[in-house]
């Protein structure tokens, strides 16, 4: 029995909560801010309207008459003009409070009706100890005991620009752009294409002097901007340096690929063990280069440089083989190089001189054969 009790008492209470927690007796209709958009900044005039319906809970009315509808906001100096309208007739009412409490036996009435309520707000963005949100304009639904459940809430609230923040911001940003200044004349005498760079660069500068100006919300908005061609700029930099460290490596590395294709196609030598290790060579540079390209273009410029150095060393390195090479073998003159046929070449260079010797004996005979 005592079990049975207690079961029941648990469910009443799991029904009580349900009903607590029910959604809000409103619904938002109209929800008007100006400015519309960005960031906020002490001293400025806003402007707030907004216009709830409200739809009650089944036959207990238009609102439930134990609870409040409280309207609330972080402006200065509020100026309230609401109204409850009734089947679209009502009396506006003013206020300068911070609070607009509406009692729900005020705003109760048979669900046959239709009933909102037209909220116009203005006042100044307060001052802030540093830059967050406020509430414009918060709408809740209370209960007897004052208590507001999860989902009978409205809130509008923007960011709020704390001045010293910005002016924090932009000495931030004049630094990034007098070390962007200093890698740019860098990568400028390292031959590096600079052009994005510099572009960038003197639209950042330009918003960051135009930031000084602007109303702290604008010069906010200013500095983010400019904020973003810096790290825009930085990337250029690191791209064109990459870029330009593998397109080294790649010169080189056709260099050496010119010389292997002299010596197989001119010079017969596609069986010397000296052209192999140079093609071996040449091609672990052409693997380390298209490990540079794949980094360079997934924004790993670090990496795509050390890709692209190693890449040249080793491209280095088969050229001074093919150098070397070269020099050995000489460049052949007009006529063609035999050297990789071995000992038919050797063979034959000794047939023509003994047919030389030959024939220079045979003339001899002939002439003395002659004299008699």
């Amino acid at each position: 029995m005592k079990r049975g009790f207690t079961l029941i008492l648990s469910l009443m209470l799991a029904l009580c909560l349900v009903q607590g927690a029910a959604a809000a007796d409103f619904v938002e209709v109209i929800g008007d801010v100006d400015p519309a958009s960005g960031d906020l900044a002490p001293g400025e005039q806003v402007i707030v309207h907004v216009v709830v319906k409200l739809t009650g809970s089944g036959d207990k009315g238009t609102f439930n008459i134990n609870e409040e509808l409280e309207a609330y906001t972080e402006l200065d100096d509020p100026e309230w003009d609401y109204t409850v309208k009734v089947n679209k007739q009502g009396i506006p009412k003013q206020t300068s409070s911070r609070y607009v409490r509406l009692l729900g036996w005020d705003i109760s009435y048979p669900d046959e009706n239709d009933v909102t309520v037209d909220y116009a707000l203005a006042g100044k963005v307060p001052a802030v100890s540093q830059t967050s949100k406020t509430a414009l304009f918060r709408l809740r639904q209370l209960d007897e005991d004052g208590k507001v459940w999860a989902g009978n809430e409205l809130l509008i609230e923007r960011t709020v620009i704390n001045p010293g923040d910005v002016d924090k911001i932009r000495d931030l940003r004049e630094e990034q752009i007098n070390e962007l200044r200093t890698s740019i004349d860098e990568y400028t005498a390292l031959d590096v294409n600079v052009a994005q760079a510099e572009q960038l660069y003197q639209q950042a500068d330009q918003k960051v002097d135009q930031s000084k100006t602007a109303s702290y919300s604008q010069a906010n908005v200013l500095l983010g901007e400019a904020g973003t061609l810096i790290e825009q700029a930085e990337a250029s930099l690191e791209d064109a340096y990459a870029s330009k460290l593998i397109d080294s490596a790649q010169v080189t590395i056709d260099q050496v690929n010119g010389d292997v294709s002299y010596f197989i196609n001119n010079r017969s030598m596609s069986g010397d063990t000296r052209v192999t290790a140079i093609q071996n060579k040449v091609s672990l540079a052409e693997t380390k280069m298209s490990q540079a390209k794949d980094f360079r273009d997934n924004k790993d410029y670090y990496q795509s440089r050390l890709n692209a150095n190693e890449a040249q060393l080793t491209a280095n390195e088969a050229l001074a083989m093919s150098t070397e090479v070269r020099e050995d073998i000489g460049e052949g003159g007009l006529l063609p190089d035999f050297s990789g046929l071995g000992t038919y070449v050797i063979i034959l260079v000794v047939v023509v001189i003994i047919a030389g010797v030959g024939f220079v004996i045979y003339r001899r005979y002939n002439k003395w054969d002659e004299l008699g």
